[in-house]
């Protein structure tokens, strides 16, 4: 009987620089990008400067409470306006070369040396980038011409709106975060992230604490909300299951001893058990670089609490990060090889073919 033989990506679309181009400006650039938690910038004036795949942008409360994105360039003479990080400014956006200034708006409104009349200072408002939020969580946009942030999150293959009750996810507070720099191209965590084939040889101590993972699957069985149970009804993402921090609200008691995760396209992880939310960013550097920023989401009360420790999820799910993160480095070796063109997928691989499906028709549109 013949086999369906459904093949990867070739090799070099994981590292070839052509590639990474196209990857740049059809997928990242024209997808809703997530960029971090939008509840670090509370006050006006409160910005963060990142990178978005080697374009830099500022994301600026406004005095109107308003949250907007522009390129982070001045319109001068070109120079960067801000250094990456965050912070906040006094009034409004000032260029440290000529001292340009510009309104939290973007409206240009103060030229030093140079009159009002050389310059139409209407048509010199910074490029804008534009900007949205879903519970808390902060996403980017280049296109001109994008859909709604939630018409994109409710067509997810894994759509993570159902989740927004566990928290609720727009009132946690980051009480951790960690940045990792992985040697291997974006799409390869990817992949990695949506199947668990890898499970039962990469991670041991995962699936002692997650049954499913052990039969190299990511869907429990018999389910239809998502959930995958933790082994001894345990709430927690650790070693052990348990944990002393008090679960989340908004789960029900048959719920709070799962884990749900969704990947939403292109670039965020979401994984949420009883007592913790995981949003993972990643950013791509370059055709064989990644970084990967992973929040740690908890009630308010909870950080607030003496005693508050979360260092055995953090420790747990780190280990799995690296237990993962290394495989995805030798995946990225490997498909370097002359002799690699392209590779299989099992049944087991479903959700991976189908983030590689949605990839080729998002960057070839």
């Amino acid at each position: 009987m013949a086999i369906d033989l459904r093949t990867t990506l070739p090799g070099r679309d994981y590292h070839g620089p052509e590639v990474f181009e196209l990857d740049r400006e059809r997928i990242l650039y024209r997808h809703w990008y997530y960029a971090g938690r939008a509840d670090e910038l509370t006050q006006p004036g409160d910005y963060v400067a990142l990178d978005v795949a080697g374009e830099s942008i500022v994301v600026v409360r406004g005095k109107d409470d308003v949250l907007r994105g522009f390129y982070n360039v001045c319109r001068h003479r070109g120079s960067r306006l801000c250094d990456a990080g965050s912070g906040r400014m006094r009034g409004a956006i000032k260029c440290p070369y000529h001292a340009w200034s510009y309104a939290f708006d973007g409206r240009l409104i103060g030229t030093p040396m140079v009159a009002a009349d050389e310059i139409d200072r209407d048509s010199l408002g910074l490029f804008p980038v534009a900007v949205d939020t879903w519970a808390g969580f902060l996403f980017v946009n280049f296109s001109d011409d994008h859909e709604p942030l939630a018409d994109s999150l409710a067509a997810q293959h894994e759509s993570p709106l159902p989740y927004e009750r566990f928290g609720p996810l727009g009132e946690l507070r980051s009480g951790f975060r960690t940045v990792t720099d992985v040697a291997a191209n974006w799409k390869i965590l990817v992949e990695n992230y949506n199947e668990c084939l890898h499970c039962p040889a990469v991670h041991p101590e995962l699936v002692a604490v997650v049954p499913t993972y052990r039969r190299g699957e990511v869907v429990e069985g018999g389910r239809s909300d998502g959930g995958v149970g933790i082994a001894g009804d345990g709430t927690s993402f650790t070693r052990s299951g348990h944990s002393p921090l008090p679960v989340l609200p908004g789960f029900a008691e048959h719920e709070a001893t799962s884990i749900y995760a969704a990947y939403v396209f292109p670039n965020m992880f979401l994984d949420i058990s009883g007592t913790c939310a995981v949003a993972t960013c990643l950013h791509p550097r370059g055709p064989e670089q990644t970084t990967v920023v992973a929040d740690y989401l908890f009630h308010p009360g909870t950080i607030a609490a003496p005693g508050f420790d979360p260092s055995e999820i953090v420790e747990f799910t780190e280990l799995v990060a690296r237990q993962d993160y290394a495989v995805c480095e030798r995946v990225q070796q490997g498909v370097r090889s002359r002799a690699f063109t392209r590779g299989v997928y099992a049944d087991k691989d479903e959700l991976t073919l189908a983030f590689n499906r949605r990839y080729l028709a998002a960057r070839d549109e």
